[in-house]
Order: C-alpha cells, then sequence, then structure tokens
C-alpha cells in the first residue's frame, strides 16, 4: 500500500511528524528517504513550523533543507550553558563589546573601569585581560566601542562632578588618551562615523533643541552642529541619545545615522535616520596618517598586521568632512532602550517598551518589544520575548547587536534571546544570569559565539555550534 502512496499524499503526512520520527522514516525505503530529502518537503516544514515562506538573500547558496536544520540546531542550544564565566568587574557590567578581528572583547561597567580581553582561542585559558583602564572621576563608563579598524576607542561614560556625559578617545592598541568631549544630558553618548569622525548627543541651549555635534579624532577643529530637528515648524526635540551608526552597502564613505529622540517627553520615543556623505579631497590623507602615527608599532603582532592592510588597502581612507541630511523619523509610542543598524542586512533592530496608553507616555509596559525596520524606517516585523522588571520610571537601555545570521538581545530577567535576523523570527533563549542583561553581542567573525554582560557582575561566553547530539535527520 505505502509503495503506491502519491508523494504528495506522504508529504503531507511526513509534514505533521515530529523530527524524531522523521530520522526513523528515512531509514524505511528508498521512497520515503527519496520524499524526506525532497527541497518541497522542507520548504513546506518551514513554512508550518517557523512561519517562513522565502529563503534569506545569501552570497552563499542555501536550500531549504540547509536553514531548516540550522534554526533547528540553534533552538537545540536552548539549555545550553555558558563555557566561560569571568567575575572580574566589581559592579554592574553594562555594556560589551568586540573587535573587528575578533580578537578583542571590551566591558565597561559602573564600577568605573573598562576591561580589554584578549581571545586566543574559543575556550577559557584563551581568554585574559589585555588591559584596565580606570575613570575615578566618572560614576560610571557606560559604553565602549573600536572603531571599524580595531584602531582607537570610543569611551562614553557620566562625570559625577559636575554630572554629565563626557565622551573620550584612546588610541589601540597602546590605549593613550588622545581626546575628550563633554556632552549633556548627561546620558547623551558617543558613536564612531567613521575611522577618525565621532558624533555625540548634545543640547542647544540656545535654541533649546537637542543636537548632535561631530568631531575630528585628530584635528582640533569646532564641533560641526547637526540639529536633530529637521522642520523648525515642529516642536523642538528635547532630548536625543542612542545612537547607532552605520555605511552604506554601496558607498563605505556614506553614513546612516540612527537615533532616539523625543518630543513631548524626556523618554526617546522615536525612532529617526540621517544620512552622512563623506567629502573627499587630498587633507584626507591627513586622517589616515593620523591612524598609522597612533595605531602602528615597530613589533606589529597580528592585529596590528590586520590593521595595517586595511590601512594599505584603503578601507580606512577617511573623508576630511562630512555634510548630511535628515531623512525620516517615525513615533514609535514607546521608550526606546536599545538600536542596531545591520549593514548588510539593510535593517535597524529596536529594543522599546511601548507606552500602556497614548494619553500617558509617562507609564510604559514591562514588555520589551524588538522592532525590526529597514533603512527608510519601514516597520517590518514586532517581536515579544524579551521581559522588564523595572517601573517606568527607572527603566534603563538593554542593547542589540545583529550578524548576517542572527540578532540577540537580553532583558531584565536575565535572559537571552536569540533571533534570525533574516526571517526576523525568535528562535531561542538562553538561560544562566541571575540579573538583568543589559547587552549582549554576536562575534564579527563567528556567527556561533556569544559574550555578554549583566547586573550580576559577570561576564559570559557561549557556544552555538553544532553539536554531535541532534536528530537523525540531520543527517539527511
Amino acid at each position: 500500500m505505502w509503495s503506491s502512496t502519491p508523494h504528495f499524499i506522504l508529504t503531507d503526512i511526513f509534514s505533521h511528524l515530529p523530527l524524531v520520527d522523521v530520522g526513523q522514516c528515512l531509514g524505511v525505503c528508498q521512497n520515503w528517504n527519496i520524499i524526506l530529502q525532497d527541497e518541497y518537503y522542507w520548504k513546506r516544514r518551514m513554512k508550518e513550523d517557523w512561519g517562513v515562506t522565502s529563503l534569506r538573500r545569501s552570497s552563499q547558496p542555501c536550500s531549504w533543507i540547509s536553514e531548516y536544520k540550522r534554526l533547528h540546531l540553534m533552538k537545540s542550544k536552548r539549555n545550553a550553558a555558558p563555557w566561560a564565566t569571568l567575575n572580574v568587574h566589581d559592579d554592574e557590567v553594562l555594556h560589551v563589546a568586540m573587535s573587528h578581528c575578533g580578537h578583542y572583547i571590551i566591558t565597561s561597567s559602573k564600577d568605573k573601569s573598562l576591561i580589554i580581553w584578549k581571545m586566543s582561542e574559543y575556550s577559557a585559558r584563551g581568554i585574559t585581560m589585555f588591559k584596565r583602564i580606570y575613570f575615578p572621576s566618572w560614576v560610571a563608563v557606560v559604553q565602549s566601542l573600536f572603531n571599524e579598524v580595531d584602531s582607537l576607542l570610543l569611551v562614553s561614560g557620566v562625570a559625577e562632578e559636575p554630572i554629565m556625559g563626557q565622551v573620550m578617545i584612546y588610541s589601540f592598541p597602546k590605549c593613550q588618551h588622545i581626546k575628550t568631549v563633554n556632552c549633556i544630558p548627561y546620558d547623551s553618548f558617543g558613536s564612531w562615523l567613521g575611522n577618525t569622525f565621532f558624533i555625540v548627543g548634545d543640547f542647544d541651549e540656545t535654541n533649546y533643541s537637542a543636537v548632535v555635534t561631530m568631531h575630528s579624532v585628530f584635528e582640533n577643529t569646532s564641533p560641526k552642529y547637526i540639529y536633530s530637528d529637521p522642520n523648525s515648524n515642529q516642536e523642538y526635540l528635547y532630548h536625543c541619545k542612542s545612537f547607532e551608526t552605520c555605511s552604506s552597502k554601496s558607498d563605505p564613505h556614506k553614513k546612516f545615522l540612527f537615533y532616539a529622540c523625543s518630543r513631548s517627553t524626556l523618554v526617546n520615543h522615536s525612532l529617526a535616520v540621517a544620512v552622512f556623505n563623506g567629502v573627499m579631497n587630498s587633507s584626507s590623507d591627513f586622517e589616515r596618517d593620523g591612524l598609522l602615527a597612533f595605531t602602528l608599532n615597530d613589533d606589529d603582532d597580528e592585529d596590528e598586521h590586520f590593521k595595517k592592510s586595511l590601512l594599505k588597502s584603503g578601507k580606512s581612507y577617511e573623508p576630511c568632512d562630512y555634510n548630511s541630511y535628515f531623512k525620516n523619523i517615525v513615533d514609535l509610542k514607546a521608550a526606546v532602550i536599545g538600536i542596531n543598524a545591520n549593514k548588510d542586512l539593510e535593517k535597524v533592530f529596536v529594543n522599546c517598551r511601548p507606552w500602556i496608553s497614548e494619553d500617558n507616555p509617562i507609564e510604559i509596559s514591562m514588555d520589551i518589544q524588538l522592532k525590526i525596520f529597514d533603512f527608510d524606517l519601514n516597520l517590518l516585523r514586532t517581536i515579544s520575548k524579551a521581559e522588564a522588571i523595572t517601573p517606568s520610571s527607572k527603566f534603563f537601555l538593554i542593547h542589540v547587536s545583529s550578524s548576517s545570521l542572527y540578532a540577540i538581545s537580553g532583558d531584565e530577567k536575565g535572559k537571552i534571546h536569540v533571533f534570525d535576523s533574516n526571517y526576523n523570527i525568535h528562535i531561542c533563549s538562553l538561560t544562566g544570569h541571575t540579573d538583568v542583561v543589559s547587552c549582549a553581542v554576536i562575534s564579527p567573525t563567528n556567527n556561533n559565539f556569544i559574550c555578554s554582560v549583566s547586573d550580576d557582575h559577570s561576564i559570559m561566553f557561549w557556544d552555538m555550534s553544532h553539536t554531535k547530539k541532534h536528530s537523525k535527520f540531520l543527517a539527511c
């Protein structure tokens, strides 16, 4: 009977079977094996199990069965334990970032310090402390970021007396202080615009409006003011922070700036995007020479050669200035608590806590939503998985990061949520921290390596690579 059953009927039957039974069916007969390795079956299975109806865009060929395997294997890691835990910081760890070469990790904490970790291999013994920098006049180090060629560090923090935001630039790996910029309010921070340009949130008391200021690392010129309010007929923007910048996929000297801002309240509830076009001329050589002077040593190691190759290839050839224009703004009607832009996918991932009522923007939900936009700020999807516990008056940042395959975010209950950045779906959640996970990042060189930091003072490292213990269907 089964040998004469049409393939489409068997396909329908098999699509309702648990994966463990699919693995058993593979070995029944050649006919069943052919059906269960057919792309049509796995396309149907992807739609029913994951809600996915089209394959992701990729430079590498991918199939329905390979994508199903990838998602299934990642979901199977939901009970994974971290392979390494560090407890060196003396207070809450607020932020973590990785170098673009994948060899360094930098953590920022309320203990007034940042720590740079060097990774020689993906194991506990392969992680060593490279450098620790203290900021005794700060309340906290809020975040630290590498520039695109890992030659400079941008460190944002809160100064104690008088209380205000400060951004400091350091060389890397020498860790020499280069520049300091003050900003108001104290919780407006900075972000890299290029290798030698950076932006900072500030407040223009004359016009009573939030502004973005652009600075050069090596030139002692006045900052360039970029007003956040694109239309003088609209209300002033009272607050502007949570910056995220990334290059255009087609033009490395065209930058997109995504930032959270507000109009009617100090709580950021709108997402805006501006575009910066680099101006190139002969003075751009100064920026490149400045990079060389601050970063290259006589005893270059592997990481120095990495940076030198980028410099020589011209990828670090910096514009001498940027012209900017405002592009769009959307009101999310939610408190924005994290932004990440992905240039390869041309998507923006935004963590936010929605208003309970539009009439009362002060009260926000305990749900943390991940909103996914394209670069024109068209909403693609909203996913509600993360949770908050802090009241409206005490909410804080929960950062989100992404790679070519995944997006990840922490929450206030100690979980790390893993999403597929192409299909915009939730895959699994990791547990291990005992307090708020304010930041988690994916290695830029390894989609399976995650580092997370928490208010429990710990730094955890997660390996999401495939294990040998999985369903038999993976052998097909």
